[in-house]
């Protein structure tokens, strides 16, 4: 019983991070857009890109974007590939 308890309690984490609609926004420009800077994502959402990555850290804290270099930027990516339609099934 434990077990299930602490999978509720992250599982409720989980949907806490996604409940933010620039988060969702954010997470629905990578998967139709593909690999992006924050500049980019910020650019195509008209957000400005100081909010933009720190809903990207916080994505990336719960391994749901992961994050690479190519020269001196930074590309953020889905790192589960299902999440954009698991959002809209919900």
């Amino acid at each position: 019983m434990p077990t299930r308890k602490v999978v509720a309690r992250e599982l409720g984490s989980l949907l806490k991070v996604l409940s933010h609609p620039d988060r969702i926004l954010i997470v629905h420009a990578l998967a139709t857009e593909g690999d992006s800077s924050v500049n980019d994502i910020a650019e195509r959402l008209q957000l400005p890109a100081s909010r933009v990555s720190q809903h990207l850290s916080l994505l990336r804290a719960f391994r749901l974007v992961s994050e690479s270099s190519r020269g001196r930027r930074r590309i953020y990516t889905l790192a589960v590939d299902a999440l954009p339609e698991w959002l809209l099934q919900g």
